[in-house]
């Protein structure tokens, strides 16, 4: 039932990403399959990392290849090429159990499970977008990230995964909120209620 509703939310994503012209870079909104396939190598795993500004316009872009497996240290934690990164506003595991594949699983565990499968077994590109215009030492540049998954055939069409929604989706990770309450994610808020009716 989970994977039904998760299947759900990606393709209503990527409807409206085409809906919104994503096939051009942009600070917020999630790239569609033809975006991410512009950066596709035959045989090879790529990374590719957007810098954007204050403005949303595009900053810096640096594309390389996947060197290593992705590694998760935490629900919200991407460790990419050697370099760590973190999910934008969004905070790791607000409960140590949830339910996921329709049993309890410790969270973090249950993140790595799922992402594991996403970034390593199934991505051909993986995209992380970054407000951050330079890095600033042992401080993980807070990023949103997203993978072309799937074959791109009739069996297993290319889709979107867009890993800050799904990690809200699945429980495994809260939308943080500023000092005056208010969230840091307002465009993951439904994510997060049709979400929490899986937990229930």
């Amino acid at each position: 039932m989970k994977q039904i509703a998760l299947c759900t939310v990606l393709l209503l994503q990527s409807t409206a990403a085409y809906a919104a012209g994503a096939d051009a870079p942009n600070a917020f909104a999630q790239p569609s399959e033809r975006y991410l396939l512009q950066f596709a190598k035959p045989g090879e795993k790529v990374f590719v990392y957007e810098r954007y500004d204050a403005k949303g316009a595009l900053f810096q872009r640096d594309v390389s290849a996947l060197s290593s497996p992705v590694k998760m240290p935490s629900a919200t934690e991407r460790i990419i090429n050697g370099v760590t990164y973190r999910l934008r506003g969004l905070a790791a595991c607000p409960k140590p159990k949830i339910t996921y594949k329709t049993q309890e699983w410790d969270c973090t565990k249950a993140a790595q499970d799922y992402e594991d499968g996403i970034y390593n077994d199934r991505a051909s590109v993986v995209l992380c977008k970054t407000l951050v215009l330079q890095s600033r030492k042992e401080e993980p540049d807070a990023v949103s990230c997203f993978s072309l998954v799937g074959a791109g055939n009739t069996n297993d069409p290319y889709n979107v995964a867009y890993d800050d929604d799904e990690m809200v989706f699945l429980d495994m990770a809260a939308i943080g909120r500023n000092k005056d309450g208010k969230s840091l994610r307002p465009d993951l808020e439904h994510s997060a209620e049709l979400g929490g009716q899986f937990q229930e």
